[in-house]
């Protein structure tokens, strides 16, 4: 197959849905020759945060000079982003080897057990696959959702296991309680394993140590860094958003972070501990941290894609997620009308998310992102309506970016977000860019 064929075999394979459970995903590998037993992995669960996390990480090691394999999906700009080495996408020609190989396994399987590997499977053992193939230093992979029975979840040791921030989310799969939630990501913890967990609530944190103990594995609890917003204009964030973080070992970390959000110091304080964790097995990282982290960028998250106006994207897509872009707001735009644009997933909980942050808005725009689980916009402007008095909806995203900055040019409001679902961050993007275009 070429890359076209790879891509739309990818699609058609959509039909065989979303599985938890291993057993899908251990016979593709095995009949692969099993590539994630070459691997040395940094893993990592959570319900928000994995990406920023990784991105500090990802960055700090290629600072250093190592080669880092990275898998983390969804896509949201470009489908090959789910599968990077120091940062730059899958070659298309190899992705479409693998896919060819894989395709030639699945058939097999679908023969031989009835059953055939999804999506989210054969994606992930195309990531391990190809970072076999490239003999990456270390490979950091994200979980994509919950954590025991998720297809990720294959490798009998790893280096370091992440937890992040735990939130309600994806609870028909996962559980109704923080606590059940954080009993599936602890699924991820391996035996002598050591374990970084980014600060957040005793209960959640008690969860995940009471595991670690259970598997004889080191509990690394992050601490709560310090971050400093010196300047609020749009111009000036990306260089006077300064975190400070005294490290469990008793070191001092000062640099400035590129990337926005009060949460971003939680994710960069977790991931120095984790940082730290590598260097016990020979990995030289300590002098390369702070530049790393400076460096270090995660598009979709707090991302500026305008200055003239000022329009920010945001991935926040769950209660958890929004009431941390709330408090991002207050902290770097206390005193700004902000026009919203929201849509979101029918399966996330909507509701909680409008009361958490619609007062906040100047006015709100929804619509329906392109996706097969996307809520109608519609429906999202009236649950927003028992909020906020200035709700509309629009059915098509390039035209409520031209209103939403209609507001802005007309002094109605000072400036624009964009949040509630990865799905639609692209076609935003691309609507702002035609916008300033015209």
């Amino acid at each position: 197959m070429n890359y076209t064929e790879a891509r739309r075999y990818l699609k058609e394979v959509n039909k065989y849905g979303s599985v938890l459970g291993l057993e899908s995903i251990t016979t593709l590998l095995d009949a692969l020759g099993n590539p994630q037993k070459e691997l040395k992995v940094v893993h990592i669960a959570g319900t928000n945060g994995k990406g920023s996390t990784l991105a500090f990480i990802q960055s700090v090691l290629v600072e250093a000079g190592y080669q880092i394999g990275r898998y983390s999906s969804p896509a949201v700009f470009d489908y090959d982003e789910i599968i990077q080495i120091n940062g730059k996408n899958i070659e298309k020609e190899e992705l479409a080897d693998i896919v060819t190989l894989i395709r030639e396994k699945a058939d097999i399987i679908l023969e031989k057990y009835g059953f055939h590997p999804t999506t989210f499977e054969i994606e992930t053992a195309m990531a391990f696959e190809y970072f076999k193939r490239m003999k990456c230093d270390i490979v950091l992979v994200e979980c994509g959702m919950g954590g025991a029975g998720d297809a990720t979840n294959v490798f009998e040791q790893v280096l370091c296991c992440v937890i992040t921030s735990i939130s309600l989310d994806h609870t028909a799969f996962l559980g109704e309680t923080i606590e059940e939630i954080a009993q599936v990501k602890a699924g991820i913890i391996k035996q002598y394993c050591p374990v970084v967990m980014a600060k957040q609530s005793e209960k959640t944190v008690n969860c995940i140590k009471n595991t670690a103990k259970e598997k004889n594995a080191e509990f690394i609890q992050a601490g709560q860094a310090q971050l400093t917003v010196q300047n609020n204009v749009p111009d000036e964030i990306r260089v006077k958003n300064q975190m400070i973080y005294r490290a469990l070992n008793g070191k001092k970390y000062q640099t400035n972070i590129q990337m926005l959000g009060t949460y971003q110091s939680i994710n960069a304080a977790t991931a120095i501990e984790t940082l730290l964790c590598l260097e016990n097995y020979g990995y030289q990282l300590e002098e390369y941290i702070e530049q790393g982290l400076l460096k270090a960028m995660w598009n979709g998250r707090m991302e500026i894609i305008s200055e003239d106006p000022l329009f920010i994207i945001d991935g926040a897509h769950n209660p958890g997620a929004v009431k941390e872009l709330r408090n991002s707001m207050d902290l770097y735009f206390t005193n700004r009308r902000i026009t919203f644009i929201m849509g979101v997933l029918a399966d996330k909980d909507f509701a909680q998310e409008a009361e958490l942050i619609a007062d906040r808005a100047e006015n709100i725009i929804t619509v329906t992102p392109d996706n097969s689980r996307a809520l109608d916009g519609k429906k999202l402007a009236e649950t927003l309506s028992v909020y906020h008095k200035n709700v509309q909806y629009m059915d098509n995203i390039r035209k409520a970016v031209t209103a939403a900055m209609d507001f802005v040019r007309k002094g109605q409001t000072d400036m624009i977000l964009a949040f509630g679902s990865l799905s639609h961050l692209k076609d935003i993007k691309q609507a702002v860019k035609a916008e300033r275009r015209d």
